[in-house]
């Protein structure tokens, strides 16, 4: 499983569509229906307001497709899913399975997190080093947004990374856009940072590889994203 395969299903619910209600992960038609939206809320402000979005989503056509999460279950839905967790969390849960990084170390796969009180409140996850995806909330659903406003930075261990390489059709990703800026950043030019493995890319792994005494295959796995000073999870 690699964080590539998340953000695909991040932006899934993007253009589907999908809604927040609290408490939600993943339900969508038929268990969707006014009276489920009354239920899992616990105010009758926040259920006609939730409803209110829904209805229109149903009017414009998206009813068949929007599932309804509420900010942890967007994430979590996916995790248990794939078993890279085993039971339910908050978003304070979700950041307890982070490492804190810095904003500028943002990458795909992590997660973005506002804080009250010490704890995490609200939870949305980077598709890139500069984009999110949230269930922002019940007027709105889940939405994807530049990077702003949010206070720590976690990264999961569960997300496995991948070997990168020359391959048909070309690898594409957040990783290697990382890889080609940790390659540049060391005097080894992979071409545009496009986030693409292309024949430039590959010529400059070879070229640090072989500068590093690893052997100068293209392929950049464990040793070399180490090498140049990257994480890779197992």
């Amino acid at each position: 499983m690699n964080a590539s395969e998340f953000t695909e299903y991040l932006k899934e619910q993007v253009r589907n569509h999908s809604i927040y209600v609290w408490g939600a992960q993943g339900q969508k038609k038929p268990t969707i229906t006014e009276a489920w939206i009354r239920k899992k809320e616990k105010t009758k402000r926040n259920a006609d307001r939730a409803i209110a979005h829904w209805k229109k989503e149903v009017r414009e056509g998206y009813g068949d497709v929007l599932r309804a999460f509420d900010c942890s279950g967007l994430g979590v839905y996916f995790f248990l899913k794939h078993d890279l967790i085993d039971h339910d969390v908050n978003a304070e849960g979700l950041r307890k399975l982070c490492r804190t990084i810095r904003r500028s170390e943002l990458r795909e796969g992590d997660m973005v997190f506002r804080m009250s009180d010490g704890r995490a409140v609200h939870v949305g996850y980077a598709i890139d080093g500069d984009t999110v995806i949230e269930a922002k909330g019940r007027d709105v659903g889940v939405v994807e947004s530049r990077v702003s406003g949010w206070d720590r930075y976690g990264r999961p261990s569960f997300f496995a990374s991948r070997e990168l390489r020359l391959a048909s059709p070309y690898m594409r990703g957040e990783d290697v856009r990382e890889l080609q800026r940790a390659l540049k950043e060391r005097g080894y030019d992979p071409g545009q940072l496009d986030g693409i493995f292309g024949k430039k890319t590959e010529r400059a792994v070879k070229r640090f590889q072989k500068s590093c005494g690893l052997k100068a295959d293209g392929i950049a796995g464990k040793r070399t994203f180490f090498a140049l000073g990257l994480s890779f999870y197992d």
